[in-house]
């Protein structure tokens, strides 16, 4: 099975941040009050978070339009019908579209109180994202 931070280090205009110590991604989980994946905490101990290709995935250490705790927390509170039991992994900044991702690491399109699965990993999502680049 392929790794999630092994795959992104192979992206040659990769832009991350700090990664994020363990203090900081239980004190995330527990502000969302949910457990993220082991391939999105992996991810974050890594790289905090990731840019490429225009792709921007939330996390940890970055800007605050990029941090995943603030944006889900925001989310939340915009919407009644968003799911708790998601983080936002990226919004595509049109027509109110993120992409989700639930505790056991699927991945979802979400657009206002529609929610698709699209991907069964982050990994799997990571392909679509790596098609940007064309």
């Amino acid at each position: 099975m392929k790794n999630l931070s092994n795959e992104l280090k192979k992206i040659s205009d990769l832009v991350s941040t700090k990664g994020a110590s363990n203090e900081q991604i239980v004190e995330a989980q527990n502000k969302l009050s949910l457990e993220f994946p082991t391939n999105y905490i992996e991810y974050l101990k890594e790289f905090g978070l990731v840019t490429f290709y225009g792709v921007e995935w939330q996390g940890l250490n970055g800007p605050d339009y990029l941090n995943v705790v603030k944006s889900t927390l925001e989310a939340r509170e915009t919407y009644s019908d968003f799911p708790v039991n998601m983080f936002i992994l990226e919004d595509l900044g049109f027509d109110g579209v993120l992409v989700l991702v639930d505790t056991k690491g699927s991945v979802y399109e979400w657009q206002y109180g529609r929610c698709k699965k699209i991907y069964s990993s982050i990994i799997d999502y990571l392909e679509e994202c790596l098609d940007r680049e064309n």
